[in-house]
């Protein structure tokens, strides 16, 4: 378990969108700040690690805005998407891997 910057927010813990206020608190880290994430991490290949969804004002739909996905020890590229995490064509999360651009080995 680490804390680390929250990426949609980066670290302000204020929306970055001003959706509601200029005051209003960022709804993936409680406006502290930071996230908690478990395990080993990788930059989300979806959002490029920023947290927001690439097309709208929203968290991004594979690592909930924290920027980060879990990646397995046993894991290998998702050979639908190339590891982008994009379904080619459509930019939509890639359905095979979830958008995370990674699969679980075979064993």
């Amino acid at each position: 378990m680490q804390q680390i910057t929250c990426a949609y927010c980066n670290g302000k813990g204020v929306d970055p969108f001003h959706l509601l206020s200029d005051l209003s608190t960022c709804q993936v880290c409680g406006g502290r700040g930071e996230v908690t994430v478990y395990g080993t991490t990788s930059p989300c290949p979806f959002c490029t690690g920023s947290g927001k969804d690439p097309h709208h004002r929203l968290t991004c739909p594979v690592c909930r805005g924290k920027g980060v996905i879990s990646t397995p020890k046993n894991s290998q590229i998702c050979p639908d998407c190339n590891g982008t995490g994009k379904t080619p064509g459509n930019d939509l999360p890639c359905i095979r891997c979830g958008g995370k651009g990674i699969i679980e080995a075979k064993k």
